[in-house]
This record gives structure tokens, sequence and C-alpha cells, in this order.
């Protein structure tokens, strides 16, 4: 496929409810989106949030990232994803959102022009549906425990409790009386972004043993391999990462010491939707856990984007995290199949989405604001 335009622009999206996570309130996201036409005239769309304590790109960068890389992209022809990954990796080292929102859109643009969806250029599929997970991040006044009940009634089966900002023992607390509020067959994780230190993780998990919590996702920013080893050795409830998991060095590192059982792949940290794939299929020979996610807070385009992702991963252990639903307003025209928790596969050409462009556009951060 020729690619002969590429636009992009940063946009500034409200969250429907602020989300509460290790102590920071999240009402706003900014997130950097690219669209491509082909030479055959199909558009393609890519997306990511910004993630500067994730991924180190501020949205001014991930914006400059691209329009680098735009003029060595123009008017050349790839056979695939993995030939555009290979031409943008020459000229600039990591970048990972940045590169992750273009190869989606040529993605979307090259299955458009196959009349495929995706998923059908990244693997063979293995799942037509998916539970996705709910944040369970209110804390404060919000009584946690019965908003899980209400949506463990809704049908939600996957749950996220997020933690992190009090004592180990009140957020202890808090997650037990979400599982006791939901029913036995139900997924419930916690996840405290980086906010204890080490001891206070090791007293949450300590305090939470035996009531049955899936996984407990990011417990520290520590870069020790010992304080990981430790508490993964101490702690019953299996230990993911997802901050800490920056890139594929990263994941091999600590599946080869033992550091954790899983962790969080999101495609801005991986550089995109194919490397996603190839590092969830060496993990899966590690059997090292996959939550795969978008990042707070994305549209559906990122999240028909993992959706086409997880329909070929081996397994997702533990789940999948859509965020477009945590957005106050809707950008797709045709939005995703998503009922009671339960994704559907998209299966129309490329993403299987039509953006509302103009309501996308009016959201657009001016670029004096940027730089």
């Amino acid at each position: 496929m020729k690619i002969v335009a590429i636009d992009s622009f940063i946009a500034r999206l409200k969250l429907g409810t602020p989300l509460k996570m290790a102590g920071t309130l999240i009402t706003h996201s900014e997130n950097l989106f690219v669209k491509i036409t082909s030479d055959k005239g199909h558009i393609g769309w890519g997306e990511s949030a910004s993630a500067p304590n994730m991924t180190g790109e501020i949205p001014a960068g991930m914006l400059g990232a691209v329009r680098f890389l735009s003029p060595i992209l123009l008017n050349q022809e790839f056979t695939s994803a993995q030939d555009l990954l290979s031409k943008m990796d020459q000229p600039l080292l990591g970048n990972y959102s940045a590169k992750s929102a273009i190869e989606t859109a040529f993605l979307d643009a090259q299955a458009r022009d196959q009349g495929i969806p995706v998923h059908q250029l990244l693997g063979k599929q293995r799942r037509e549906k998916i539970a996705a997970l709910i944040m369970v991040a209110g804390g404060g006044t919000r009584n946690d425990a019965q908003v899980a009940a209400n949506d463990y009634a809704a049908g939600w089966r996957s749950f996220k409790v997020k933690v992190g900002m009090d004592t180990p023992a009140n957020d202890a607390a808090r997650t037990i009386s979400v599982l006791q509020a939901v029913g036995r067959d139900a997924m419930v994780c916690a996840d405290a972004n980086r906010g204890y230190t080490f001891a206070q993780s090791l007293e949450y998990v300590e305090l939470i043993k035996g009531h049955g919590l899936n996984f407990f996702e990011q417990p520290m920013a520590s870069d020790k391999d010992h304080e990981w080893k430790e508490l993964s050795t101490k702690s019953s409830t299996p230990i993911g990462i997802d901050e800490t998991l920056k890139n594929v060095h990263v994941l091999n590192h600590f599946m080869d010491h033992q550091l954790a059982q899983g962790g969080s792949f999101k495609a801005i940290k991986f550089g995109g939707l194919n490397r996603v794939v190839e590092a969830g299929i060496v993990a899966d020979a590690k059997n090292f856990k996959i939550n795969l996610a978008c990042k707070v807070a994305e549209t559906s385009i990122a999240s028909a984007a993992a959706l086409h992702i997880a329909a070929v991963l081996p397994n997702l252990d533990w789940g999948i995290s859509l965020t477009h639903e945590y957005l106050d307003m809707e950008y797709a025209s045709q939005p995703l199949s998503f009922i009671h928790g339960l994704a559907t596969i998209p299966t129309g050409p490329g993403l299987g989405i039509e953006v509302n462009e103009s309501a996308l556009r009016a959201m657009a951060v001016h670029e004096k604001d940027l730089f």
C-alpha cells in the first residue's frame, strides 16, 4: 500500500466521570490522532493517548514525531506494517506511542483496501467476543462495593479496583468489600499505579490473602529486582506490571528473572499492534499472563485496535481493558458492539468503526498551546 497523505493532531477529551488513580484525579486525556490515506483512496485512523509517566512521551513530542516521520513515509509503498515499522525505526529511536498511532492508521487503511478486518493482518482469529474489565476507582464518598454490585447485576464480570490512594489497610478493606459484592464467577484485580512503597505492597498482599483477588497490578515504582522478586514470592496473589513494562526488553527481563507473573500490554508501550501480538506470543510461551489494555482514556479507535489484537492472541488470562466507555461522548458514528461488559471483535473492513471526524476535530488542541 502506498501512503499518499498523513494528517495528525492532538485532541483533549473529557471523561464522563473523573477517575482517581493513586491519588490523582483524571478528568481529561490528551490523545494523538493520525489519519492516513492510501493510494486507493481509503482512510485509516490511529490513536495513542499521552502517558508521560509510562512512555516518557508528551503530546507535543508525539505530534512532533509524526511530523518528523511523515515526509519519510509519504508516497512510499509498504507491503506490510512490519515494513512500515522498520522504515520508522531507522531514522527515529523510541517514540513508541507515535509509531503505534501511525501503524494503526496504516493497518486500518490497508485492511480497508483489501476489504478485510484488521485482525486478519495480525494473525489467526481465536475468539469473537471477550469480557472487558470495568474500573472501580471512586474511593472517598463513593460506595465502591455498591457500584460493583450494580455493575455485576448489569452483566459485568471483570473488575479492576484502583488502590494506592489510601493506606494499605483501608485499600484492602475496600477491595475485600468489592470482592464480597460480586459473584464468585467474577474476575477481580487491583491496581495501585505505583502508589505503594515496597513495604506497603507487602502489607496489602498480606491483608487481601485468601479473599480471591485474581491479580495485583503495578503495586510500586521500585526499580530493584530483589524487591519485585520478594514481593512475587511472598504474595499468594499473582503480581503484574504496567507502568514498569515500558518495552519488550523489560518484558523479557521480568520473565527471565521471574519477577512478576504477568503484565499489562499496551500498544503505546510496544510501538504498534503487530509488536503487541509478537510480545503476547512470547509471553504465552513462558506462561506470563496478559492483560491487554488501552490507556485511560482512548476513543473507540484505540479500543477497536485492542479488540483486533485480542482476536489473535493465544491467551488473555487477565482480560482486556477498553477505555472509550469512560469518555463523555462517543467519537465513532458506528460504535463498537459493547453490551454489559462483553465486547464483540469488529468484523467490518479495517478497524470496523467509522470515525466521527467533525466531533473529534472539535476537540483538537491548537498547536501553539502544545509547543
